[in-house]
């Protein structure tokens, strides 16, 4: 019945040219409005980057995955404070919330892999944490899980931070910036979600704000462009896997190079990772692999 339809309109030209029209019509509002939206927003230009370096072009930052785990707990105090014992000068770790409303340092939404519990980590309450310690090599262990004030408190000063968004509300970035201005750390925090309207709303409201947009990979690039100028984040960022040389060459020439960080990185494609052009690299360090020897080196140096 409906393709019949269909058909009966295609040999009827004014009908047929009717609907045409209203299409054409209909998108052309759209463009036109979408248009005056991002013109309103800056227009299409891309805008300075606001900068954790002097010169961003020439330098590189390696961040050490959720702390560094050989010993320690994944998102612990410890795991952190390793990181920083062994001279990274930037460390990325995820961010959840408890059940009253605090930011701690957690990766997956339910518990059972790092607390052996079924219950959903945000059902859990700041004062039940000490109930819990992190899993570590299948078995409890003696580390729990941090709020972000306590890691602040402790190493505020002694790294570039990549706060990895695991909740993605309005309300989750009002808290973040304020928790970000409390410490004077505006300069030295990289906010970043996978969910564009998050990142959007924090360039758009706190433009002081580093963001980073994750997921941004491969075959994406045609994206980047119809991003009004302030609406941009400051970083584009995805797994090493999922990028490729055609992408790393957009990058290059269209300045953004220096606006790229990778994850997924390991000693496997560590050396195959820089070798692309990527400075930038969210890393799962490994202190008995060669590849990373030049870290280890440099670290030592300062």
């Amino acid at each position: 019945m409906g393709g019949n339809t269909f058909a009966n309109i295609l040999t009827k030209p004014k009908i047929f040219s009717g609907i045409l029209k209203a299409l054409l019509i209909a998108i052309t509002a759209l463009v036109v409005a979408y248009l005056a939206f991002a013109f309103s927003l800056g227009g299409f230009g891309d805008k300075p980057l606001k900068s954790l370096f002097p010169d961003p072009a020439d330098s590189t930052i390696l961040f050490a995955h959720r702390g560094v785990i050989e010993k320690y707990p994944e998102n612990s105090m410890e795991s952190i404070s390793k990181a920083k014992r062994l001279g990274f000068r930037a460390v990325e770790f995820d961010l959840r919330k408890s059940a009253d409303d605090d930011f701690i340092l957690f990766h997956d939404p339910e518990s059972d892999r790092m607390l052996g519990t079924e219950q959903s980590i945000d059902d859990i309450f700041l004062s039940e944490l000490d109930e819990f310690p992190l899993i570590q090599n299948g078995k409890p262990g003696k580390y729990f899980i941090p709020t972000l004030e306590e890691v602040l408190d402790q190493h505020s000063a002694d790294f570039i931070f990549y706060f990895d968004m695991k909740l993605s509300g309005f309300k989750e970035a009002d808290q973040i910036v304020e928790i970000i201005r409390k410490y004077n750390i505006e300069n030295r925090v990289i906010v970043a979600s996978a969910d564009a309207l998050f990142v959007f709303y924090i360039e758009l409201k706190y433009p002081e704000i580093i963001t980073a947009l994750e997921g941004f990979n491969a075959g994406k690039e045609w994206i980047y462009p119809l991003i009004p100028k302030n609406l941009k984040p400051d970083f584009l960022s995805g797994f090493l896997s999922r990028i490729d040389e055609n992408h790393v060459e957009w990058l290059r020439n269209k300045g953004l190079l220096s606006r790229r960080i990778v994850y997924g990185v390991d000693s496997s494609n560590y050396l195959s990772a820089k070798s692309m052009g990527i400075k930038h690299m969210i890393l799962d360090y490994d202190s008995k692999s060669p590849a990373f020897n030049e870290i280890r080196i440099k670290n030592a140096k300062e």
